[in-house]
């Protein structure tokens, strides 16, 4: 594994400043007891910027919903994604970024329409956006995970 010394030296715009990593201070818990054991912290904040760990189209057991339905699983996704951000004080206008990782671009696609919908219903512009196409996600039968980014007002 790289020091952060060793990464900033690979990129000269680091003027030699080390990247530093989460601080126990950043962290912003929901479920610490819960995260501790899976080996994530849900929120880290820097500043005004918080960032989200990617959220999955699962229940509050951790099983899937919308097996085989991109758009149910974007649709359970941003219901997730609206209760994450009230614990934090944000709301979707909030968003301002948005990773997507979907086994299926084309079926992401098809199902854009859910995601537009959310953030008309929420009165917010549509944050920048990035999807990937990967091979598998942490929950069988996940077809998208969502990581987005969130500034919060001063």
């Amino acid at each position: 594994i790289a020091s952060p010394t060793m990464i900033c030296a690979q990129f000269p715009k680091c003027h030699g400043k080390e990247k530093e990593m989460a601080r126990h201070e950043q962290i912003i818990h929901v479920d610490e007891a819960l995260e501790k054991e899976i080996g994530i912290s849900r929120f880290v904040r820097t500043g005004n910027t918080v960032y989200m760990s990617g959220l999955l189209s699962e229940d509050e057991n951790f099983d899937l919903v919308g097996a085989g339905d991109m758009a149910a699983q974007v649709d359970r996704i941003y219901a997730r994604m609206e209760h994450a951000l009230a614990a934090i004080g944000a709301t979707p206008k909030d968003v301002v970024s948005e990773i997507s990782f979907a086994t299926d671009l084309a079926a992401l696609g098809e199902a854009a329409h859910v995601r537009r919908e959310y953030y008309q219903r929420a009165g917010a512009a549509l944050p920048a956006a990035t999807a990937v196409q990967v091979a598998g996600l942490f929950l069988e039968g996940a077809m998208l995970e969502i990581h987005p980014t969130v500034v919060l007002k001063d």
